[in-house]
C-alpha cells in the first residue's frame, strides 16, 4: 500500500505533531507500505523535503493559509497513494476560523477526488469549552464547528481517541463511520526510577487555561514548607497566544528552583519526565485525550489534575490512575503534589499501575489497528489511479 500522512509534523511542539511523527515511524517499522510519505506543515527551519528512514516528508501547508486544503489536495493528487490518512485537531490549520475550516475540507475534498480517506480526529466540538479555552463563542463559531465536523464524517473513516468521543458522533449525527483508536504511549511504556530530588513538572501549550501562573503559586507557597521542592516548566505557546510564556516569565521573575525549559525538544522529553517525581495538570478546561497523560503514564510517574470530564474518559478506558482534585481547590491541589513527593513508595506503585495498563497501548499496536482500518477501506473503496487521474485533471489551484 502506498500511504499519504496529512499531519503536522515536529519540530512543531505539539501532541497532535508528536503523534503523526510517532504514527509515521511506526507504520514505517511495519514494512507494510511500498510507500509513506509524510504531508506536513512548512515551519521556519525546517527543510521542505526530508528523507530518512524509509519516510519521506513534504512540507506543503502552511498554518493560517486560506490554500492549504487546495495546496494539500494537489501535492496528494500529483503522488497518487492508494490511502489518505488525515492526524488532525480542529485547530490544525490555523488560530482563525476561516483558515481552520476551510484547512478541514480537505478529507472530504480528497474522498470527492476519489481518494480512500481515513481522519484520525482529536478533539470533538460539542465537548470543548470554549469560553474557558479562550476561542470566540458564539453563534458563527457553533455553526462552524458543527459543519466543520460534518464535513469530516464524509471520509471514509473517522477515527476518534476516545470511546467517549466515538459514542456521542454517532448519537448526535448519525455516523456509523467512526471507530475508536486511542492515542497510546508516545514512548515504550517503561518504569524509570524516582528521582531524589523532589520535583514537579508541568508540560503544556500554555494559555491562561493551562493554569501555569496557580501552579507557580502553588509552588511558592510550597518552597516556603520545604525549599528541597522544584519546578519544570516545559512546553511553549499555545498558537492563539503567542507570547503568553512570556508574560508569564515576566510576572514571575527570579524564582529559586523553578526551571523554564520552553520550547523543549520531542527527543528531550523522556529524559525530562524521568527527572521528576510527579505531574502537574492544572488545566481548568481540556480540547481532548490528553498526550500528557499518555506520556506520564507511559514514564510510570503519578498525575494530579482538575478533575475534568475528558481525563475523567481518558483514565477510566485506559485504566489509568489519575489523583483528581476539584477544579478551583488549590491548596488541595498543592497537598496532593506535596504527597506524592514525599510518598515514593506509594508514587512507584501508581507510576508501575500505569506503565502496565499501557503496555497494551504501545505505538506498534496502535499502528496495527490503524493498518486494519487502512486495508478494510482500501479494499472496499479503493480505486484505480486513472480515477485520481480524472479528478486530478478537474482540480483547479
Amino acid at each position: 500500500m502506498k500511504l499519504a500522512i496529512v499531519s503536522p509534523y515536529p519540530p512543531e511542539v505539539s501532541g497532535v505533531a508528536h503523534y503523526g511523527a510517532r504514527l509515521a515511524a511506526g507504520f514505517a517499522r511495519t514494512g507494510r507500505f511500498a510507500q509513506l510519505r509524510v504531508f506536513a506543515n512548512a515551519l521556519p527551519g525546517a527543510p521542505p523535503a526530508e528523507d530518512r528512514d524509509g519516510l519521506a516528508v513534504r512540507r506543503v501547508w502552511r498554518r493560517d493559509h486560506l490554500g492549504a486544503a487546495w495546496v494539500t489536495l494537489r501535492a496528494l493528487l500529483q503522488w497518487q497513494p492508494d490511502l489518505a490518512f488525515f492526524n488532525l485537531g480542529l485547530t490544525t490549520f490555523g488560530s482563525t476560523r476561516p483558515a481552520n475550516f476551510m484547512g478541514l475540507a480537505a478529507p472530504m475534498l480528497a474522498r470527492r477526488l476519489g481518494l480512500p480517506t481515513v481522519v484520525t480526529l482529536h478533539e470533538v466540538f460539542e465537548t470543548a469549552d470554549l469560553r474557558a479555552l479562550g476561542a470566540v463563542n458564539g453563534r458563527l463559531t457553533h455553526w462552524g464547528g458543527q459543519a466543520a465536523t460534518a464535513m469530516l464524517l464524509q471520509a471514509n473513516t473517522v477515527c476518534l481517541t476516545l470511546q467517549t468521543y466515538r459514542l456521542l458522533i454517532r448519537l448526535k449525527y448519525g455516523a456509523r463511520n467512526v471507530a475508536h483508536v486511542p492515542l497510546g504511549a508516545f514512548e515504550p511504556p517503561r518504569f524509570s526510577p524516582l528521582p531524589a530530588e523532589k520535583r514537579i513538572m508541568i508540560l503544556a501549550k500554555y494559555a491562561p487555561h493551562k493554569g501555569l501562573p496557580e501552579l507557580i503559586a502553588m509552588f511558592r507557597r510550597m518552597r516556603q514548607a520545604d525549599p528541597a521542592v522544584t519546578l519544570t516548566v516545559a512546553g511553549s505557546d499555545h498558537a492563539r497566544f503567542p507570547g503568553y510564556v512570556a508574560g508569564v516569565q515576566a510576572a514571575t521573575g527570579e524564582l529559586a528552583g523553578l526551571d523554564w525549559r520552553v520550547d523543549v525538544l520531542d527527543e528531550e522529553l523522556p529524559a525530562l519526565f524521568a527527572s521528576a517525581r510527579v505531574v502537574a495538570m492544572p488545566a481548568t478546561a481540556a480540547a481532548g485525550a490528553s498526550s500528557v497523560v499518555q506520556r506520564a503514564a507511559a514514564g510510570g510517574r503519578p498525575m494530579v489534575a482538575y478533575d475534568l470530564p475528558e481525563l475523567r474518559a481518558v483514565a477510566a478506558e485506559e485504566r489509568l490512575r489519575i489523583d483528581f482534585v476539584p477544579q478551583g481547590f488549590s491548596e488541595l491541589f498543592a497537598e496532593r503534589l506535596a504527597h506524592w513527593l514525599n510518598h515514593t513508595d506509594e508514587a512507584e506503585m501508581v507510576g508501575r499501575a500505569n506503565v502496565a495498563a499501557m503496555q497494551s497501548l504501545t505505538v506498534d499496536q496502535i499502528c496495527w489497528r490503524y493498518i486494519s482500518i487502512f486495508e478494510q477501506v482500501v479494499s472496499r473503496w479503493g480505486v484505480g489511479s486513472s480515477q485520481l487521474e480524472v479528478g486530478r485533471s478537474n482540480l483547479e489551484f
